[in-house]
């Protein structure tokens, strides 16, 4: 089954917020079985909905619409719809009386500046939204679906997840699909799939492999999904393959699902009875960020030191005067001394260290923008590595991250020479 998704806001089209909605709707529609065709962003004009309501229902069954249900003038998508579709305005009290709840959690009153809406079309079917005052709606013509909702993501993910999808499976029938994530890490997507290619040709034609990268954090999630209609029979089809993926990618993988490298790495600690201390230079806390958006993670790690400066170096982590005079601060030497320095001072097991030139400027012929060092270590041992990447600052800072997480994984695995 064929959608569309129509994303209204002259805030897309002038390059002021990103279109996240469309992305996120797809995937979810795309793991329901559900194709979505065509992704339309528009203005917030009458004229501009109807006409991309024209072509949306000439091609799909499913018409799935964000954006324009605020308050303000500007936000005309309901009073466009109930044209749309000839319907007249009343007001709608379980609307209503979720803004009411919602206000009240803030200790406000609903006042006329949001009462409009309330308003809502007479012959759709009306969604509460529990993640904010603008209700979605649901409207059904010659066989087609045309939902309606928000543009903010929070309250987007909300009604797809609580109400939208849920309604559909009760009301169409759609192919049972099973999907199966491994997490990937220190290769790319071509080099990825290039060493599974035999294992795609060998795929069944109802099983699906899907590389899906992010190359802002050098990670790449591989998901297989099995299509069907036997639940059971998909589940113990896609074990099947799964399992023949670790032996080809080995340590590559670092986990499965909503895995992420920093939750695997605490997970390492713990197990070992270790505890980890951070030392980042031009990371700038980033390392330590990651780590600590994991609950628990106090039972494993002891603190970082932000050491951007060569004062901080030497003052705090031990790095020696005559190590930065001769090498600088961004050397194999300086990193090591920044390890060492970090578990002496916090008194950890292990330490990771990074030191580098994010740019984008800064650079030189020697050590041009995009190289740093990076070490860990492990009680005594101790491993190093070198990294020269580009001149985006934030991608350096991010790829630094993960590289950083991931060079402590494989030390703990022993998976480095």
């Amino acid at each position: 089954m064929k959608a569309t998704i129509i994303n209204i806001g002259d805030e897309i089209l002038i390059g002021q917020i990103v279109n996240t909605n469309a992305t996120w709707m797809a995937e979810k529609l795309n793991q329901s079985g559900i194709a979505v065709d065509r992704v339309l962003a528009i203005a917030d004009t009458e004229k501009a909905i109807k006409e991309a309501l024209d072509i949306a229902l000439l091609n799909s069954k499913l018409i799935f619409i964000t954006g324009g249900l605020g308050p303000t003038k500007d936000d005309i998508t309901k009073k466009a719809l109930a044209h749309y579709f000839e319907m007249e305005m009343a007001f709608h009290e379980p609307t209503f009386s979720n803004m009411q709840q919602l206000f009240a959690q803030y200790g406000k009153v609903v006042d006329d500046r949001y009462q409009v809406q309330a308003e809502m079309p007479v012959g759709a079917k009306i969604m509460i939204n529990k993640a904010g005052t603008a209700s979605g709606m649901w409207f059904e013509k010659n066989g087609s679906i045309v939902v309606a909702m928000p543009g903010v993501p929070r309250e987007v993910k909300y009604l797809m997840t609580y109400e939208v999808l849920p309604n559909l499976k009760m009301q169409l029938e759609f192919p049972t699909i099973i999907h199966q994530t491994l997490n990937v890490t220190g290769k790319g997507e071509t080099d990825l799939a290039e060493m599974l290619e035999d294992f795609e040709q060998k795929l069944p034609s109802n099983i699906k492999l899907a590389y899906l990268p992010n190359s802002m954090i050098g990670m790449v999630r591989l998901r297989l999904s099995a299509y069907g209609e036997d639940a059971i029979v998909l589940e113990t089809q896609l074990d099947h393959y799964i399992r023949k993926l670790p032996p080809i990618l080995g340590s590559l993988i670092f986990g499965e699902g909503k895995d992420t490298l920093e939750g695997v790495v605490g997970q390492m600690l713990l197990k070992r009875g270790y505890n980890l201390g951070t030392a980042e230079s031009c990371t700038g806390g980033n390392i330590a960020h990651k780590i600590t958006s994991v609950a628990g993670c106090s039972a494993y790690y002891e603190s970082s030191v932000i050491a951007y400066s060569n004062a901080i170096k030497q003052d705090l982590l031990g790095v020696h005067t005559t190590t930065l005079e001769e090498h600088g601060a961004v050397s194999e030497q300086t990193v090591i001394e920044m390890a060492r320095g970090t578990q002496k001072l916090l008194n950890v097991n292990c330490s990771i260290a990074v030191s580098g030139i994010a740019g984008p400027t800064g650079g030189s012929p020697e050590k041009p923008v995009g190289t740093i060092w990076i070490a860990v270590t492990e009680n005594e041992k101790i491993y190093t590595k070198k990294l020269q990447l580009g001149k985006d600052r934030l991608q350096n800072i991010e790829r630094t991250t993960t590289i950083a997480l991931n060079l402590l994984r494989r030390f703990l695995l022993n998976d480095l020479s």
